[in-house]
């Protein structure tokens, strides 16, 4: 099936700029007033526009409208802001600011972000960006384990000789769970870890020692292992292998993903259609890095 000019053009990322465009100079309009206008410097005109939109900011902070005074507060709140605002242009303290202009182009981007929204991506769209991108939702192999500590600071010469004699009295245990709390010494930790990935075991007992964990025969005490605290005897209950999850399972992240780097790529081409706008000069460049501005880097 053909499909419809309509459809296919909005998709088109020049459709969007143009889009937005408008919707940037109606904004300025709406907000501003027209330069039919033309008011006067010391003219501040409140249009139905910006109050409403003080009225929107409003709700969408305090999940109400305002009430007439809050209104009125709002109105007199804004028009002081104008009234210093117009005085600090005229005394041009907008000049060379470094924060005035970080802050202005902030809402531009702020502002081409909310209306640069991409469309809802078609299934096979999103597949095929899910199946290029399966190994970032890859859940990763958990292990479960238990560990017995032995104290190198209050054992000192015989740490290994009687993590190796604890080691047998582990292994001659029915289970476990039986009698294993009552060997080795005290520990800061836990004693027993359900289904952990290898960084949240890194980030407790070193690189080292998730490594040596994920590689022990599940079912069976073993040691010693060594960490950052001591030694430790490992029984390994149970381990689950990494798996890739089927896009159902997912699919809501996928989708936010999709749409955070599709709002970005509109962005960028956003900025480079605003860019080629412009003819930038730069004088004596100081390395290759200032150079390629002048060949169209960001």
């Amino acid at each position: 099936m053909t499909t419809p000019w309509s459809s296919r053009a909005a998709r088109e990322p020049l459709v969007h700029f143009l889009l937005l465009g408008a919707a940037i100079y109606g904004l300025a309009a709406l907000l501003g007033g027209s330069d039919e206008e033309a008011p006067d410097e010391r003219t501040i005109h409140v249009t139905a526009g910006q109050i409403a939109w003080l009225e929107g900011s409003w709700e969408k902070r305090w999940n109400r409208l305002p009430t007439p005074d809050e209104r009125a507060g709002l109105i007199r709140a804004h028009v002081r802001e104008t009234v210093l605002y117009r005085e600090a242009l005229a005394m041009g303290l907008d000049q060379d600011d470094t924060i005035v202009r970080r802050r202005l182009a902030q809402k531009l981007e702020f502002l081409s972000q909310d209306l640069l929204a991409p469309p809802a991506p078609e299934d096979a769209e999103l597949e095929a960006w899910f199946a290029a991108r399966a190994e970032q939702y890859r859940e990763p192999a958990l292990v479960t384990f238990t560990h017995v500590f032995i104290d190198p600071d209050r054992r000192e010469d015989r740490t290994l000789a009687d993590a190796d004699a604890i080691l047998a009295e582990l292994r001659a245990l029915p289970s476990p769970d039986e009698g294993s709390d009552a060997l080795g010494d005290p520990f800061m930790l836990q004693r027993y870890y359900p289904e952990r990935s290898e960084p949240e075991i890194a980030k407790l007992f070193g690189a080292e020692f998730a490594r040596s964990v994920f590689e022990l025969e599940p079912d069976r005490w073993h040691g010693p292992v060594l960490s950052g605290y001591g030694v430790h005897l490992i029984y390994v209950h149970h381990r689950e292998e990494a798996r890739d999850p089927e896009l159902e399972a997912v699919r809501e992240r996928v989708a936010q993903d999709w749409e955070d780097e599709r709002r970005e790529e509109l962005n960028d081409e956003f900025y480079a259609q605003l860019r080629a706008r412009y003819t930038i000069r730069i004088d004596e460049p100081a390395s290759p890095d200032v150079a390629a501005l002048k060949t169209g880097g960001q």
